[in-house]
């Protein structure tokens, strides 16, 4: 039955603002909780004001990071300075099952909603703290941004080209990994309360923590240095050989080659007699820097003679490893994201219907139901009187919050 998701039951007050938290909310919005998001009044969550907007026009309703990270839950606006407006937050505790906020150490514990605060008014309830460096330690105080995180979680010494200075990944990858983490310690903690019987806890997240784990290398290298004392270094361009991003005729196309898998790239290109060659004949000869430079005039000639469609379908004959560079627009109109329904469109005020990326899973157990329409991100406080309706506040008292600016 469309709508019967495994969180549907699940009440989320989501504290969080930016990426890395919203993030996280958002997955437990995907699962089917309900997530009530609480914004500051008048500006909100200062997401809403980070580009890209919709037709490249600031608003508070148009940032497309904000509508992405933001779908699937409802909004209200409460001033968490007031006591009247922690007194709601306390009151709405009382009706969810998981709290999550990403505040600066410490600033939970200043506003009269600490751990044991919020555990007094539910003992069941799940907190998951999303800060830089944790909640404790000698760095629990520093600043941190999504560019220093990656650097010192310890991947960024291997990435870039081995003549200049490490390079970071683009985007925002250190905070949408933190979010994953946080959204699977609160699952769990849901799991302990609900499945063993047991009272509610505390997670601490750390993003800095979160970075050192991540599966882009970090975690093995560290594990390796451990073993060995030596640090893994940036790959020379000795073993890469028919390695890179190749020009094509409508774009670009990735292939990995290297000593080991050049013999497949020699055929697929039509140079079976480059093998006959000594330098070409072992996996030592190959892997000269040398090979490099002398291979490149035999492969770009040919991958500009061709599609990405055209050079795809000759790696897969050739067990190549690579593959096309796709654009958004390729994205849009790949065949496997139409044929299982990933993007969808969603309406908004502001916008009108556009398309955003789906689920990150599938429900299988009805093959005759389609997953549940997603719902657009909210309007600032849009969902305000609803929410204290639902938790018994009359319109009387709604309506003086409102003339208090409590909401």
């Amino acid at each position: 039955m469309v709508g019967i998701m495994p969180l549907d039951d699940v009440t989320v007050l989501d504290l969080t603002h930016y990426t890395a938290g919203p993030f996280a909310t958002r997955i437990l919005s995907d699962y089917g909780a309900n997530v009530i998001k609480i914004e500051r009044p008048e500006t909100g969550d200062p997401a809403r004001m980070l580009p890209p907007f919709y037709e490249d026009k600031p608003g508070l309703e148009r940032s497309g990071l904000f509508l992405w990270l933001n779908t699937n839950k409802r909004s209200i606006t409460i001033d968490l300075k007031k006591e009247e407006g922690r007194e709601l937050v306390l009151e709405l505790v009382k009706h969810s099952q998981i709290l999550v906020e990403n505040f600066s150490p410490g600033t939970m514990d200043a506003l009269g909603l600490s751990p044991t605060k919020l555990l007094e008014a539910n003992p069941k309830l799940i907190i998951t703290s999303l800060s830089n460096y944790g909640q404790t330690g000698p760095y629990r105080d520093y600043i941190g941004n999504e560019l220093n995180l990656y650097g010192m979680g310890g991947s960024m010494i291997g990435a870039g080209n081995i003549d200049h200075e490490p390079l970071k990944t683009a985007g925002r990858m250190v905070n949408y990994h933190a979010g994953y983490v946080a959204a699977l310690a609160s699952a769990l903690g849901l799991y302990t309360v609900e499945e063993r019987d047991e009272l509610g806890d505390h997670f601490d997240v750390s993003i800095f923590e979160t970075a050192t784990h991540s599966i882009d290398m970090r975690l093995n290298r560290l594990m390796g240095y451990q073993y060995t004392g030596r640090l893994a270094g940036r790959q020379s361009q000795a073993s890469a050989v028919g390695s890179g991003v190749h020009p094509c005729a409508d774009g670009y196309f990735l292939i990995t080659g290297g000593a080991r898998f050049i013999p497949n790239i020699i055929r697929m290109i039509g140079m079976d007699e480059l093998l006959d060659q000594e330098e070409w004949s072992t996996p030592e000869g190959r892997a000269h820097p040398d090979r490099i430079d002398e291979f490149l005039p035999h492969l770009i000639p040919w991958t500009l003679s061709r599609t990405k469609e055209e050079i795809r379908k000759e790696a897969e004959k050739h067990a190549v490893l690579g593959g096309p560079m796709n654009t958004i627009e390729d994205l849009m109109n790949n065949e496997q994201f139409i044929d299982r329904g990933y993007f969808q469109e969603i309406d908004h005020p502001e916008t009108g219907p556009i398309k955003y990326p789906g689920y990150h899973f599938t429900l299988h157990r009805d093959e005759d139901q389609p997953m549940p329409d997603r719902k657009r991100a909210p309007l600032l406080g849009e969902h305000s009187e609803e929410i204290l309706q639902e938790i018994g506040l009359s319109k009387s008292e709604i309506e003086t919050l409102k003339k208090q600016s409590v909401i």
